[in-house]
């Protein structure tokens, strides 16, 4: 079971007030005792930063094994944490990298994975990690990790532009944001990873197998690349975010700002479109197409 790192920095805390209270191991005055708390709360307050909830040894097994790699290939971990998945995951690959961005994580890494030669291990924030350039050192990877919940779609939206270089990859993530990349059509992120992969929810997993819990459940989701991608045109993005920029609005209106009023409904006529027309309703590619005649 992994440890929970938000209870043991508390204790730490209750240690140094119990140390200012022995007459033998006082502190010098109160502002030591204050600078010591606040270093504490710092701490605390990076692991919230981080989103960093640890996965039970039990789950990790099961999630491992939903993996569908050989003995042959690589894998890129995201976030390993205290190394509950990656255990596992190492006997199911030739090689493993792991990117952690947590100083209090990587000596526990360091040391629990120091005997396993597959095992490779990077300091650092991934959105800063040159994965264009590992892919092609390492190609045809997978991807996997436990994503923590304030970053999982900067993560993933940081990966899919490659993703055709990986096999596939697999995260855990909130349950919602899973949700939003399998839906078919629910917002411009789901628009965004429909044009570059395949997805599908794979297990629903409960609070009550992370440390510590979480208010939210969560899932693993898989994602396979397209043989092709359906855009890469970063101003389609830009033209989709703004379609789905004003909820329960019809296209026509959230699009009158940057295109122009006439202009839409006039395309929407061509595509045998109504005037109520939603962006939700319309699927990746004929919003692509809608685009196109934007564009013409």
């Amino acid at each position: 079971m992994e440890c929970n790192a938000e209870n043991f920095f508390r204790s730490i805390i209750f240690f140094n007030f119990l140390l200012c209270c022995n007459a033998n191991l006082r502190f010098n005055n109160r502002q030591d005792l204050r600078r010591d708390l606040k270093n504490m709360s710092n701490k605390l307050e990076k692991l919230r930063r981080f989103g960093q909830n640890f996965l039970d040894k039990e789950m990790s097994e099961k999630i491992a094994e939903d993996l569908p790699c050989s003995a042959q290939d690589e894998i890129l971990e995201i976030g390993p944490g205290h190394g509950a998945l990656t255990e596992w995951l190492l006997h199911k690959c030739s090689n493993l990298t792991a990117v952690e961005i947590d100083n209090f994580c990587i000596p526990k890494l360091q040391e629990k994975f120091k005997n396993s030669k597959n095992f490779n291990l990077v300091h650092k924030n991934f959105l800063q990690f040159d994965i264009e350039s590992w892919l092609n050192e390492h190609p045809l990877s997978w991807i996997a990790g436990n994503l923590p919940y304030n970053m999982a779609t900067a993560i993933i939206s940081h990966i899919l532009p490659f993703i055709a270089k990986t096999k596939g990859c697999m995260f855990m993530t909130q349950l919602e944001v899973a949700e939003r990349i399998t839906a078919k059509n629910c917002g411009s992120f789901s628009v965004f990873c429909a044009c570059y992969a395949k997805s599908r929810i794979i297990r629903h997993i409960g609070p009550e197998h992370f440390s510590p819990k979480p208010k939210v459940n969560s899932a693993t989701v898989f994602l396979e690349p397209l043989e092709k991608p359906l855009c890469t045109d970063e101003k389609f993005f830009v033209f989709v975010r703004a379609a789905f920029s004003q909820k329960r609005k019809t296209i026509a209106n959230s699009l009158s700002g940057p295109y122009g009023k006439e202009k839409v409904l006039s395309i929407l006529k061509k595509m045998n479109l109504s005037e109520n027309t939603r962006a939700e309703e319309l699927s990746p590619e004929i919003l692509l197409s809608f685009y196109y005649f934007i564009h013409v």
